[in-house]
């Protein structure tokens, strides 16, 4: 072959592989990463904590197998024993079965979505609730595809609940890698039984 020829193949062969590039980028951005928009459902319904109030608690909403999940369950680990250490209390939503879970996500106790969040916009997704019993954050973990206690919106929110300090943080809509909910996944057929 000449020069000429083996170039222009190469040349070729270097932007079809840049337009995959391209594509799969296009493509998981328009399958996952979407707006976490918080109805009026967050804010006009009260919803009770997994369990009774006393205590800061934290609900992870995750499904197992989620490429959005992979990014941040180091973070999650990590977190949970953190703050459990301080008294906060961890729970689980999401996926009923424990299969596929890891580490500190499959030890939760699990707490189905109660009915009026059945349109919960997906996972990973996060709330919390102070501990009178009041939700002080609803949405995703971070704005991106991965967290760490540097770009997560959880640790401020924990802190300043430990700290003492109110935090209502539940109808500022953001934008976050998010699978949806299995149906079977998203709440329960009736009250949300405490564990």
């Amino acid at each position: 072959m000449n020069r000429w020829l083996r170039r222009t193949v190469t040349l070729l062969l270097l932007l079809v592989w840049l337009a995959g590039l391209v594509w799969a980028y296009w493509w998981f951005e328009a399958r996952y990463v979407r707006s976490f928009e918080r109805p009026a459902f967050f804010q006009g319904v009260p919803v009770a904590p997994p369990f009774a109030p006393g205590h800061i608690q934290v609900l992870h909403v995750w499904q197992a197998g989620c490429p959005c999940s992979a990014g941040h369950e180091a973070y999650v680990g990590d977190m949970t024993r953190r703050f459990a250490a301080q008294g906060v209390q961890f729970a689980r939503a999401g996926q009923r079965s424990a299969a596929g879970l890891t580490g500190e996500l499959a030890a939760l106790p699990y707490w189905p979505l109660p009915a009026s969040w059945e349109n919960w916009p997906g996972a990973p997704a996060i709330a919390i609730w102070d501990a009178s019993g009041e939700l002080a954050y609803v949405g995703p973990y971070s704005d991106g595809a991965h967290c760490t206690a540097g770009s997560s919106f959880v640790e401020p929110v924990v802190q300043a609940l430990l700290a003492g300090r109110k935090v209502d943080i539940t109808r500022q809509d953001s934008v976050a890698c998010l699978c949806k909910l299995e149906s079977d996944q998203r709440t329960a057929a009736t009250s949300p039984a405490k564990r």
